[in-house]
C-alpha cells in the first residue's frame, strides 16, 4: 500500500495551531477570569482564612471530646519517712499486714461528666458557631478578593485606555510642534507660539509619563492580589463596557432579604448567637456539677511484693456556695457582649444596605457621565479640527488650536474615568448584594 505524504505545508500547520483560541503568543498577558482564578488558589490571605476554617473544625472536634469519658493510666512510686502499710488493714487477726517505705502503685482512673449545667453541650454549640463564622468570613474573603481583583483588573485596563489617548494627543502635539517650527522658519510665526506648543507637548509627555507609572502600580497591587511577585507582573488582557444592566430596584424588604444572604452579614448574625451561647454557658456556672469516676488498679511494696488489686468507684458532685461574684460579673460580660453584637449585627444591616443603594446610584451617574463625555468628544473632535485648519490658513491662533486639544483630550480622559467608575460600581454592586461570584450579567 503506497505511503500517503501530506501536501499540506508545515509553516501552515503551525500558524493554525498557534493561531487557536487557547494559545496566547505573550505568556504575561492575563485575562480577568484568569486572574481571578489564580488569586482564589495563590492569595495568602486566602490561605489563612482556610486555616482558620480548618482550625475551628479541629475545635468543633475538641469540644465533642469532652463529652465522653475520660480514661488515664496512670502509675508512681512514693518513699516514706515511716514505713506504712503497703495494703490495707481489711480485717482484725490473721497474719499482720507488711510496712515498707517505698510503695509503688499503677491503674486507670475513669472520670465521666454526667451533669455540668450543660457548660459541654454549650461549648459544642459555640465551637459549631465558630465554624460556621470561620466559613462564612472565608466566603467574604473570597468574595472580596474577586472584588478587588476585578477592580484593580478593569483599572488596569483603563490606565491603558487613557494612556493610548494622551499618547494620540501627543502625537498630534508633536506634529503641531514640527508644522509650527517650519512656519517660523518661514517667518509665519512667533517664536511665542512654538514656545506655547512646547510647553504643551512637555504637559503632555508628564501627562503620559503619570498614566503610565500609575498603570505600572496597579499591575503591582494586582501582583499582591494574585500572590505573585510583583517584580514579575502580567499585563490585564480585556475590555471596559459602557452598558448599563437593567437592575431592579428593590424595596425595603426586599433589600432586606438581600443583605441576609451575604456572608459577612450571615457572620455577624451567627456571633450574635454565638454571644447567647456564652452568657447561658455563664450561667451555667451557678448549677451543680455531677461526675461518675472510677479506679481499678495494683498497690505494691518493696521489690513489688505484698501486692493488691484495688478498685473505687463513685459519683462526685460539686456545687459552688461562693465564688466572690466572678460568675455574676461573668454573666454581665457576656450579656453586655450579646448586647455589642446585636449592634454590630443591625448596624451592618443597615450599611450592607447602604451599599447595595449608593452603588446602583453611581452607576447611573457613571452611566451619565459616559453619555456626555461621548457627546462632548464628538464636539471638541469636531472644534478642535476647525481651530487648526484655521490655524493652518493664518485665521487662528496656535493658542485657540492648543485650548481646542486640551478639551478634546480633556474630555477622552473624563470619558475614561466614567467608564472606570462604571466597572467599579457595578463590582461593587454585585458584592454589596453578595451575588460578585455569580459574574457579571452585562458581558
Amino acid at each position: 500500500m503506497p505511503r500517503l505524504r501530506l501536501s499540506i505545508p508545515v509553516w501552515v500547520i503551525l500558524l493554525v495551531v498557534f493561531s487557536g483560541p487557547g494559545f496566547c503568543f505573550e505568556k504575561n498577558q492575563l485575562t480577568l477570569d484568569s486572574a481571578i482564578g489564580i488569586a482564589l488558589r495563590k492569595n495568602q490571605s486566602l490561605k489563612a482564612r482556610d486555616q482558620e476554617v480548618k482550625g475551628a473544625k479541629a475545635g468543633q472536634k475538641v469540644s465533642r471530646g469532652e463529652l465522653l469519658p475520660r480514661l488515664d493510666a496512670y502509675g508512681g512510686y512514693l518513699r516514706t519517712a515511716n514505713p506504712m502499710l503497703v495494703i490495707p488493714m481489711t480485717e482484725f487477726g490473721g497474719e499482720p499486714p507488711a510496712f515498707t517505705r517505698n510503695h509503688y502503685q499503677s491503674g486507670l482512673r475513669l472520670n465521666l461528666p454526667l451533669y455540668e449545667g450543660g457548660r459541654r453541650w454549650y461549648e459544642v454549640t459555640a465551637s459549631d458557631l465558630s465554624r460556621l463564622i470561620a466559613e462564612e468570613q472565608l466566603d467574604f474573603s473570597r468574595q472580596e478578593t474577586i472584588a478587588n481583583v476585578t477592580n484593580t483588573f478593569k483599572q488596569v485596563l483603563s490606565f491603558k485606555t487613557l494612556a493610548k489617548a494622551q499618547l494620540k494627543a501627543l502625537d498630534a502635539l508633536k506634529k503641531a510642534q514640527a508644522d509650527t517650527k517650519k512656519r517660523l522658519e518661514l517667518g509665519r510665526v512667533a517664536p511665542v507660539e512654538l514656545m506655547k506648543m512646547e510647553t504643551q507637548v512637555a504637559r503632555q509627555e508628564q501627562d503620559l509619563i503619570h498614566t503610565r507609572q500609575a498603570a505600572l502600580r496597579a499591575r503591582q497591587g494586582l501582583a499582591l492580589l494574585l500572590g505573585e511577585n510583583p517584580a514579575q507582573l502580567r499585563e490585564p488582557t480585556g475590555r471596559l463596557t459602557t452598558k448599563i444592566p437593567n437592575l431592579p430596584v428593590p424595596d425595603k424588604t426586599a433589600l432586606e432579604n438581600i443583605v441576609l444572604k451575604r456572608p459577612d452579614i450571615r457572620k455577624a448574625q451567627e456571633e450574635v448567637k454565638l454571644a447567647v451561647v456564652e452568657i447561658k454557658k455563664q450561667r451555667g456556672y451557678h448549677l451543680p456539677e455531677i461526675a461518675l469516676v472510677g479506679d481499678y488498679g495494683q498497690r505494691a511494696g518493696s521489690g513489688l511484693n505484698d501486692n493488691e488489686e484495688v478498685w473505687s468507684a463513685g459519683i462526685n458532685l460539686k456545687f459552688n456556695l461562693y465564688a466572690g461574684g466572678r460568675i455574676k460579673a461573668k454573666v454581665s460580660q457576656a450579656e453586655a457582649r450579646f448586647a455589642a453584637a446585636q449592634a454590630r449585627f443591625e448596624q451592618q444591616k443597615l450599611s450592607a444596605m447602604n451599599e447595595i443603594v449608593q452603588a446602583r446610584s453611581r452607576i447611573d451617574e457613571a452611566g451619565k457621565r459616559i453619555g456626555m463625555a461621548e457627546k462632548t468628544i464628538i464636539s471638541a473632535r469636531e472644534t478642535y479640527r476647525i481651530e487648526e485648519l484655521k490655524y493652518k490658513t493664518g485665521a487662528g491662533t496656535i493658542t485657540d488650536s492648543l485650548l481646542a486639544q486640551a478639551a478634546w483630550f480633556e474630555a477622552t480622559a473624563l470619558k475614561a474615568e466614567a467608564v472606570y467608575e462604571l466597572e467599579k460600581a457595578l463590582v461593587d454592586y454585585r458584592l454589596a448584594s453578595g451575588t460578585i461570584e455569580e459574574g457579571p450579567d452585562y458581558d
